[in-house]
């Protein structure tokens, strides 16, 4: 989303007791982050997922996303939640391509003009 780097460095470093945040490390170098709100409506909600785009493409959101299911499986949770912009077309067929399914718009939260499509993976059985 092209967000300038001192605004997401403040965000990552800013104080939030209800969030963890994590960072993506590959072969000792950092490939991106991820920020995750928990509890939320009966199960995670992941606020940032972010690829550095040289290690994009190669299944390091797919296994965030199979780390962090696991995790709400450990902990009973019913649901995993995401948001991503209406614009981001390529953000919302990853997302459903690993089963979550768009449960609502939430008209200019992020930016104006556009929405923000919330979606969830439900449910969360033990495999």
């Amino acid at each position: 989303m092209a967000y300038p780097a001192g605004k997401l460095a403040a965000f990552l470093a800013a104080p939030d007791e209800g969030a963890r945040r994590y960072l993506i490390e590959v072969e000792g170098g950092e490939a991106g982050v991820v920020s995750v709100r928990d509890p939320w409506l009966k199960g995670p909600y992941l606020e940032l997922l972010a690829v550095l785009p040289p290690f994009q493409n190669q299944g390091i959101g797919s296994s965030v996303l199979d780390w962090l299911e696991r995790a709400a499986r450990a902990q009973a949770a019913r649901n995993l939640w995401v948001c991503a912009s209406s614009f981001n077309a390529g953000a919302l067929r990853f997302y459903e391509r690993q089963g979550f399914v768009r449960v609502g718009e939430l008209p200019g939260l992020v930016t104006d003009g556009f929405d923000e499509i919330l979606l969830r993976k439900f449910p969360l059985a033990s495999r």
